[in-house]
């Protein structure tokens, strides 16, 4: 039975279901199932592959060759994308949650209008676009980016949503106007919060006008974040930096 028909089979009958998919079957197959729980895809050949639209769950992407595919507008839970190759891969739309990127190849990879809820970018060094670096970052919540190399970079006027950025190379970035940080409520009380960024490089970065919001999401509920607040909620003493 083909890949696409056996995907098709599965939702239709709205099963959830364990499927196994052999080698000979990965590497003839161009365009992936639409729906896939547990799907094994491991070290596949599977590059250029059409996954748009498809809802994938707990699927193992390690190793895969995912060059230039496209997850637009996918909908995917706890993909495993492990030192996969997605060197040009779309990721446009999509929505991922618990999916973990950790020595993944990302250059030239785009996240156009993506919604990333905790994933692992730990050591993210990809070569992407400002623009695309952004859409990834502003759409990503409680991500982890720590020992990213992110020098020079500009992440001025975005929200960045509980993201850690420990051990970070952040060395000439600009977060001038971003959403760092946020107000924690406990009962009656508010905490402040701010994005980690303790053991981060920071020698010519600059924050200007960074923001703390009661609605990370709205704009109107920020306020000015200053230096000694964000020092002591960011964990880190943010030497060499241009602080507010």
């Amino acid at each position: 039975m083909t890949i696409p028909r056996l995907g098709r089979l599965i939702a239709l009958a709205g099963l959830c279901a364990i499927v196994p998919v052999s080698a000979a079957a990965q590497n003839a197959q161009t365009a992936g199932p639409k729906f896939c729980a547990g799907c094994n895809y491991a070290a596949a050949k599977l590059s250029g592959s059409d996954f748009t639209r498809a809802v994938y769950s707990g699927v193992n992407f390690e190793g895969a060759d995912l060059s230039r595919a496209s997850f637009r507008n996918a909908r995917i839970l706890a993909a495993n994308f492990e030192n996969a190759d997605l060197r040009g891969a779309a990721f446009d739309g999509t929505q991922c949650t618990a999916c973990n990127f950790i020595g993944a190849k990302l250059d030239g990879a785009t996240f156009t209008g993506v919604q990333i809820m905790a994933a692992n970018f730990k050591g993210f060094a990809a070569s992407v676009t400002d623009e695309q670096l952004r859409q990834l970052l502003a759409g990503c919540a409680f991500c982890n980016f720590t020992g990213a190399k992110l020098a020079g970079r500009d992440l001025s006027e975005i929200p960045l949503l509980s993201v850690d950025f420990s051990g970070a190379d952040l060395q000439g970035t600009r977060f001038d106007g971003a959403i760092l940080c946020w107000d924690v409520v406990n009962g009656t009380q508010r905490q402040p919060a701010c994005d980690k960024m303790a053991g981060a490089e920071t020698s010519a970065a600059s924050f200007s006008g960074v923001l703390l919001c009661e609605n990370p999401l709205d704009r109107s509920t920020c306020h000015p974040v200053d230096a000694a607040m964000l020092r002591a909620n960011t964990g880190s003493p943010l030497s060499g930096a241009a602080l507010p």
